[in-house]
C-alpha cells in the first residue's frame, strides 16, 4: 500500500489528492486515501485507497449513522496524511509522543499503526554519500493493531510524524449532511398532555424526544476514561483508573500549569496532549488579572500511571511545549485529591473535540538543539526565577499578616 513510508508520498499526495489517511475497519490500519463526495443531498462519501483499484473503494452513506457519537467516531478515523520522519529530524521523536509506524508481517506485507515512543536509543549518525543517515533506535508501544500493548524497536525509516489536522472540506460536508439526517430521525411526534378538544381527542404536538443540551448533560456524567476513548474501541487499560460509581468519591490527580497564553483554550491543551501522548485529560484555564501577562491552569486525570507518564512528558528536558508566540508551558506540580464533586469536572469535550475535526495548532513541541528550544529555555528559566521570587513575597506577606494579627491581639 502507499503510505507515509514512501519517499515521494508528499508530492504524490498533492498531485493525486491522497492528502488524508483513514483507519480502516477491516484491519485497523492507516491507509493513504482521497475523498469523493457523491449523491448530492443524500450524502455519500467514497474513500479511495492509494495504489488500490476502484473495487477496493469504501462507500459510506450519511443516513446509515444513527447517532452523533457513531458519526464522530467515524470522523475521528480520518486525519491529514502523516509525514515520513527524515534522518536529520530524528531529534523530533522524543519519549511520550505519538507516532504512526510500520508493522511488518511474515508474508513481507507491512501496514501502519499508531504507537507511543517508550524510549529512544541515540546513536551517532553516519555519512553516506554526503548525506546524514540516522542509526538511532526507537522503542515503540503499539496502541492498536495486531501487536497492541507490545513493544518493538523501529528505525527512522519506519516512523511517520502526525500532522496538525483540520477537518477536510468533503468530510465536513458529509458530516453536516449526516447530522441533519440524525436530527430528523430524533424529531418524533409524541403525545403531550393538553386540554382535550370538543371531540375528546388529545391535541398532538411535535416535540423533540431529546435535544443536544440534554445529550451534553448526559455526556457530563461519563467518567474521564470515557471522555476520549481510544479510537476504534481499543483502549489502553490503566489499572489505577477508578470506577465512577454513583454517590462514591473518586481519586483524581492534577498537574498544575503556569505561564499559559491568556487566550489559550482548555480544549486546545487537551487535544494537544492527546495527540502527543494518547492520554485523555480534562484541562481548566483560570481567569487572570488584567496586568498579568500569563494564565494558570490545571490538568485533571483519573489514572496515576498516566499522571506520571504525562508529567514526565511535560518536564522532559529534551523539549519544551510552547505556544505559537513562543511562550513555554510550565508544569510545576503534581498532586492527588479525593473529590466528591467530580461531576462538575467531567465536562463533555469528547464531542466538542470531534466537532473540531482535528488536532489543535495552538501548541507545539520544540526539540533540543533548535533556536526555538533555546528561546523557550531562556523564557522558562526567567519564569521559574519569577515564581521563586513570588513565593518569597507570599511567605513575607504571611509573616507580616501574622505579625499584625499578633500585635493587634496584644493591645486588645
Amino acid at each position: 500500500m502507499s503510505h507515509c513510508g514512501e519517499d515521494n508520498l508528499p508530492e504524490a499526495a498533492e498531485e493525486e489528492g491522497y492528502d488524508m489517511e483513514f483507519r480502516s475497519d477491516a484491519d485497523d490500519a492507516w491507509y493513504s486515501v482521497r475523498l469523493l463526495l457523491e449523491g448530492g443531498d443524500n450524502g455519500m462519501l467514497r474513500v479511495k485507497y492509494d495504489n488500490f483499484p476502484d473495487e477496493h473503494d469504501s462507500v459510506f452513506v450519511a443516513e446509515s449513522f444513527k447517532s452523533e457519537d457513531e458519526l464522530y467516531d467515524f470522523v475521528a478515523r480520518f486525519r491529514k496524511v502523516s509525514a515520513q520522519l527524515q534522518d536529520q529530524d530524528c531529534s523530533k521523536v522524543v519519549k511520550g509522543i505519538r507516532v504512526c509506524a510500520s508493522h511488518s508481517f511474515v508474508n513481507g506485507d507491512f501496514r501502519f499503526y499508531d504507537a507511543v515512543v517508550d524510549d529512544v536509543l541515540h546513536k551517532k549518525h553516519s555519512n553516506v554519500n554526503g548525506e546524514d543517515e540516522c542509526e538511532c533506535a526507537f522503542l515503540l508501544l503499539w496502541l492498536h493493531g495486531p501487536s497492541v500493548g507490545n513493544l518493538a524497536y523501529k528505525g527512522v525509516a519506519d516512523i511517520c510524524l502526525l500532522q496538525v489536522s483540520e477537518l477536510q472540506s468533503k468530510l465536513a460536508s458529509f458530516m453536516e449532511i449526516a447530522l441533519q439526517k440524525i436530527e430528523k430521525d430524533v424529531c418524533k411526534y409524541v403525545i403531550v398532555a393538553q386540554p382535550k378538544e370538543k371531540n375528546g381527542s388529545p391535541i398532538v404536538k411535535q416535540k423533540r424526544s431529546f435535544d443536544r443540551h440534554l445529550r451534553k448533560v448526559k455526556c457530563a456524567l461519563r467518567s474521564l476514561s470515557k471522555v476520549w476513548p481510544s479510537e476504534g474501541g481499543t483502549e489502553v487499560y490503566c489499572e489505577d483508573r477508578q470506577d465512577n460509581d454513583v454517590g462514591g468519591d473518586k481519586n483524581l490527580y492534577t498537574i498544575l500549569l503556569q505561564n499559559l497564553e491568556k487566550e489559550l483554550s482548555p480544549l486546545a491543551v487537551s487535544e494537544f496532549i492527546h495527540q502527543q501522548t494518547s492520554i485523555a485529560v480534562q484541562v481548566y484555564v483560570f481567569p487572570s488579572l488584567p496586568w498579568e501577562p500569563y494564565a494558570n491552569g490545571v490538568i485533571i486525570l483519573d489514572c496515576k500511571k498516566e499522571l506520571e507518564q504525562l508529567f514526565d512528558f511535560l518536564q522532559n528536558p529534551n523539549h519544551f511545549i510552547v505556544s505559537l508566540n513562543g511562550r513555554p508551558l510550565v508544569a510545576t506540580e503534581k498532586m492527588s485529591m479525593n473529590d466528591h464533586w467530580t461531576l462538575m469536572l467531567e465536562y463533555p469535550n469528547k464531542l466538542l473535540n470531534r466537532r473540531g475535526g482535528g488536532f489543535s495548532n495552538e501548541l507545539k513541541v520544540v526539540c533540543s538543539g533548535t533556536e526555538e528550544y533555546k528561546k523557550a529555555k531562556e523564557l522558562r528559566d526567567l519564569f521559574l526565577l519569577f515564581i521563586d521570587n513570588q513565593r518569597g513575597l507570599y511567605k513575607r506577606l504571611c509573616m507580616e499578616e501574622r505579625r499584625i494579627s499578633y500585635h493587634s491581639l496584644a493591645f486588645n
